[in-house]
């Protein structure tokens, strides 16, 4: 009697590539809740089992112990625009003792990732899932949130239509007295309004709310593949190097409410810091046969290198011109963004920001921009138009940052003040103006020959008049490697 025939390779579909596979395929999917097996408040590692699958949307769970503000009104909260992504200084995924991909200033490049996600998926899942609340709305002119007191009429017209300012809008309602009022607090007869908008309940760090963040965030090689960790003989562990825990009342974990002064830093709960792994499993004849073809396998995936380093103003506005590596690689794209000292807490956004030169009433400076690799610059005339430093984010990403101009680099007015616009509202007590106008000036290059970095690498000219002072410079390069997986031991090497 003849043997069974074994499929072709092309008919046994690709299990580990993300996608549709046939809707008639049995999927098992067994979930297991991991801790660390080292955890300290500087890091944590867990460790995988090897079976099954391992899903890319699988979660880390992390939180905080509640005690960072002792205010009995304000609030202390997760960074709008990354949550809790904040607490992440550094993620690498190890197979071995090899890594397979790892980001440095992780919190950072999470802040660059935030500006392409949809507001409304913000809105409606990060706020809860992650403690993203970064969702910018036109603040429709209301006459009551005019008033310069209870006693005088507001020279506004009510709209259902017109806007003159923007801010976050998480779907909360104003509190008319400020953040530090209660919602019903009625009116002051003498003094002026300061409306503005809050955080929920559930995001007060007091009431400590455990967020989780997806692995297919900490590591992009993951949102194209997924582990076969059945296929796999070696260790696979996750490594996550959390941010500095400040000795201070200061924090570069968490914001507060504008004038309230943290009790201390937050802490990190070992309980709730756990991996929930998803692992799948279908038919054991279609996995052994998919072991079976694919005996020799390979992923070409992303990686990120990083540059980091102090720029003075005065630097900046003669051009500086800075090497960013990347020689004997194949780089796709450079982001990069440039952060001034900031009061860390006392703010929206922490220091997770990118900016640009000062913005007056009557200019917001320039950059102009340019990258030289291969002996030859990537653009012939240098950018210089904020539009276009705009254009070159969209076209090195292929998705459309859901930025305004505003947020940018300052233009358009509407993230404006009380005193400038009146009408418009805060959020625990931040004004648009300050917190929010041109926090999210980043400048992104694709590099479109193809090409391998020469032994010069990557240079870098960027020239900013005027900065306000002092800038972190970080550039983030993307490059092409390939993992070899074989006889279950994987090995690593730069396309």
């Amino acid at each position: 009697m003849d043997p069974p025939s074994q499929p072709a390779p092309s008919e046994i579909p690709d299990l580990v590539r993300i996608g549709s596979i046939s809707a008639d395929t049995a999927i098992n999917v067994q979930t297991d809740i991991l801790d660390p097996v080292i955890f300290s408040e500087r890091e944590a590692r867990f460790v995988l089992d090897n079976k099954g699958i391992l899903h890319s949307n699988s979660r880390i769970t992390l939180s905080t112990d509640g005690l960072a503000n002792t205010d009995a009104e304000g609030r202390a909260f997760f960074p709008a625009n990354i949550g809790v992504h904040s607490l992440i200084q550094r993620a690498a995924l190890r197979v071995g003792t090899k890594t397979v991909c790892e980001i440095e200033d992780y919190n950072h490049f999470a802040a660059y990732e935030a500006t392409f996600l949809p507001p409304d998926a913000i809105k409606e899942r990060e706020q809860v899932m992650s403690g993203r609340f970064m969702t910018i709305a036109p603040k429709l002119d209301a006459r009551s949130e005019a008033f310069t007191s209870a006693s005088n009429s507001a020279s506004i017209t009510e709209s259902l239509t017109e806007s003159k300012s923007i801010q976050i809008d998480n779907g909360k309602g104003t509190v008319p007295m400020g953040a530090n009022a209660k919602v019903w607090q009625p009116i002051s007869g003498s003094g002026a309004q300061t409306p503005s908008r809050t955080v929920y309940d559930f995001q007060d760090e007091k009431n400590k709310p455990t967020y989780s963040v997806l692995l297919a965030d900490l590591f992009p090689f993951l949102k194209t593949n997924q582990l076969p960790l059945f296929m796999m003989s070696e260790q696979v562990s996750i490594h996550l190097t959390f941010t500095t825990r400040q000795t201070d009342t200061s924090s570069e974990r968490l914001c507060v409410t504008e004038g309230v002064t943290l009790a201390k830093d937050a802490v990190l709960v070992r309980g709730d810091c756990q991996l929930i792994a998803d692992y799948i499993y279908y038919p054991q004849e279609m996995m052994e046969q998919y072991r079976q073809a694919n005996a020799k396998m390979s992923f070409t995936y992303v990686d990120y290198q990083f540059v980091k380093r102090t720029v003075a103003a005065a630097e900046f506005a003669g051009q500086l011109i800075q090497n960013l590596g990347g020689a004997g690689r194949i780089v796709n794209k450079i982001f990069v963004a440039a952060q001034q000292d900031a009061p860390k807490d006392a703010s929206l956004l922490n220091n997770y920001i990118a900016e640009g030169p000062a913005v007056s009433g009557t200019t917001t400076g320039q950059v102009v921009t340019n990258l030289k690799y291969n002996d030859n610059f990537l653009y012939p005339i240098d950018v210089s138009n904020d539009a276009r430093h705009y254009h070159n984010v969209f076209h090195s990403e292929g998705r459309v940052p859901y930025i305004s101009r505003d947020l940018y680099r300052g233009e358009g007015q509407l993230a404006t003040d009380l005193a400038t616009t009146p009408g418009s509202v805060n959020f625990e007590d931040y004004n648009a103006k300050d917190d929010l106008r041109q926090k999210f000036f980043y400048t992104a290059y694709r590099l479109n020959r193809g090409e391998r970095i020469n032994s010069r690498g990557v240079e870098l000219y960027d020239k900013r008049t005027t900065m306000a002072g002092s800038s972190t410079l970080r550039a983030w390069l993307q490059v092409m490697k390939v993992a070899q997986l074989e006889d279950g031991m994987l090995d690593l090497t730069f396309a």
